[in-house]
């Protein structure tokens, strides 16, 4: 690591890729989607066998190849993180030197979705723990539903990969997600989950109300002249408190409901309402209907 860390001194002097030199435009990922994508990213590099390191204001990841060392860093300067690399001879590489080593290569593929995250490398003291699972079921109604950390252990152990759909979008009035469920076959399932802002906060300041009465508190001072709730200051600010930060993980929340119900569906593990199925067999008994006239 001698090598490493006298590379974390002179990265003030490095050479960093232009992210245009792979045909990526910054504007391509956006807000929570942006952060999601770049800890998917780190992912990657770190079951690319680079190495991880934390440092102050930075996080670097560090890998030794043939000819010399190569690291993505990521700061304040660089969120989504820069790739630069230094040869044997302690020579900064240049962008087009770079540019043609297989790590970097690949990390732009997976990028642009052309390849799969590749599978954790297996660590000997990891195969002999037993690991608790850490997703559960949760009661809706009459039945019970697998949380999204249950869901995504059967995806797991199905190997079903998951991709963000480029439709995957936020917007003043809506977060929209589109995520892919693929089976090692190459089968697939698209989802989508989208939240319009006006009916979560509507749904948001419902819950409140019934929590604050709950709590023996009064969330209502009186109604106005057409016979709406007037709120006390206190709910007003439960609400948009709780509002504001539902708007700022709304994307990722999209993500990962879509994620866990196409996992869900491709496994035929999805649950239903007693209304949605009776639709779907009336719909289909109209149809063998149709065909036989």
């Amino acid at each position: 690591m001698g090598e490493q860390q006298a590379l974390v001194r002179r990265e003030g002097d490095m050479v960093e890729i232009p992210e245009e030199e792979f045909g990526i435009e910054e504007e391509e990922i956006e807000g929570d989607t942006k952060e999601w994508q770049r800890e998917r990213e780190q992912e990657f590099l770190r079951r690319s066998g680079f190495e991880e390191r934390k440092l102050q204001d930075k996080t670097q990841f560090l890998k030794r190849i043939e000819n010399g060392v190569i690291g993505r860093t990521y700061n304040v300067k660089y969120p989504n993180g820069r790739f630069w690399g230094v040869d044997n001879k302690k020579n900064l590489m240049t962008d087009e030197e770079l540019k043609e080593i297989p790590e970097i290569q690949q990390f732009y593929m997976f990028r642009k979705g052309k390849i799969q995250m590749p599978e954790a490398p297996a660590k000997k003291e990891v195969q002999e723990l037993k690991f608790k699972p850490k997703g559960k079921f949760y009661k809706v109604g009459n039945h019970e539903e697998p949380d999204s950390g249950l869901a995504q252990q059967w995806g797991n152990a199905a190997k079903i990969s998951l991709e963000v759909r480029p439709l995957t979008e936020q917007t003043r009035d809506y977060a929209k997600a589109v995520v892919r469920a693929i089976l090692p076959d190459g089968q697939f399932i698209d989802e989508c989950v989208t939240h319009v802002f006006e009916i979560s906060k509507e749904r948001i300041a419902l819950e409140e109300i019934e929590m604050m009465q709950k709590e023996k508190k009064n969330p209502i001072e009186g109604f106005d002249e057409e016979g709406r709730p007037i709120l006390t200051p206190e709910a007003k600010y439960r609400i948009w408190k709780r509002y504001i930060r539902f708007k700022d993980f709304s994307i990722r929340d999209a993500i990962t409901k879509a994620g866990r119900r196409a996992i869900l569906k491709i496994l035929n593990c999805e649950w239903r309402e007693p209304e949605e199925i009776e639709s779907e067999m009336r719909e289909a008994q109209a149809v063998q209907e149709e065909r036989r006239r």
